[in-house]
């Protein structure tokens, strides 16, 4: 079996990586059968977007070009050890397109952004209208209750 070349294999960690916590969050996202330049596209009731993810092993924050097309960019800090992901230390890192010019340094100097439910919501807004007992329009609940609640990952 052909070997894979060292960023290929950090940057498909980092992409599963973002499409488990993701899901854990309540967002079902999924590589795109044509690769242009989009990693994932990422769905939340009627809100999709598209992801692009970069993965660093010391959480530095590799700006996708400009002119590149996305919604959301995911920098995914991932440790190694030598040359062993530690990918149960993996964090992961969600950024408007819009606010993406403006980051400097390292994820550590963005804590707000780190994953989480209350972020998800403000990045896919639930814009589907369900009938309530009433018959008015309300909003749908906001996630797919987990067994137990909560996240998969514990945050």
């Amino acid at each position: 079996m052909n070997a894979l070349f060292e960023n290929d294999f950090q940057g498909t960690l980092g992409e599963l990586i973002t499409q488990a916590y993701l899901l854990a969050h309540g967002v079902q996202a999924a590589a795109p059968v044509k690769d242009s330049g989009n990693d994932l596209i990422a769905v939340r009731g009627h809100s999709f977007c598209a992801v692009q993810v970069r993965t660093s092993r010391d959480g530095s924050i590799n700006k996708p070009n400009p002119k590149r097309l996305y919604h959301i960019l995911a920098v995914v800090h991932l440790p190694f050890d030598r040359d062993f992901p530690l990918v149960d230390k993996a964090r992961v890192f969600l950024f408007r397109m819009q606010d993406v010019a403006d980051l400097a340094r390292t994820v550590d100097d963005y804590p707000d952004a780190l994953i989480s439910d209350d972020l998800v919501l403000k990045l896919w807004p639930n814009t589907t209208l369900e009938p309530s007992a009433a018959g008015a329009l309300s909003s749908a609940s906001r996630f797919i209750p987990r067994a137990g609640g909560g996240s998969a990952f514990g945050r």
